[in-house]
């Protein structure tokens, strides 16, 4: 094994004597440590707060079903305008729909043998 270079001697001793530099270095590193540990939190936090600011300035095609921003007055994939009228004709017939029973809505179906 080789010798350590003086410079991590160095380091090693102004970290151990409870002298103001080694304070000061000890500082420091607990700074950049603190700033690694709370960079992955803090940049999760403010993608959480953009992705909910996005999804606020989203609208919805009541025909279509296609999502784009608030900005276009009209539906980029089929053309049809946004507007407040429609919206809520869409979510009362959206409404009437859900209140239709399941079982009239299915399909039975039934197995049989098929003899070749």
């Amino acid at each position: 094994m080789g010798r350590l270079p003086p410079l991590v001697w160095l380091v090693a001793l102004l970290l151990l004597l409870p002298t103001p530099l080694g304070r000061a270095l000890i500082d420091v590193l607990g700074g950049v440590a603190l700033v690694l540990l709370a960079l992955p939190v803090i940049l999760g936090g403010l993608g959480w707060i953009g992705w909910k600011v996005l999804q606020s300035r989203m609208q919805v095609c009541p025909n279509c079903g296609s999502a784009s921003l608030q900005a276009t007055p009209v539906c980029a994939v089929c053309g049809s305008a946004f507007s407040t009228a429609d919206t809520a004709q869409a979510s009362r017939s959206q409404t009437e729909v859900d209140s239709t029973p399941a079982s009239s809505v299915t399909i039975d179906v039934t197995a049989e043998d098929v003899d070749s």
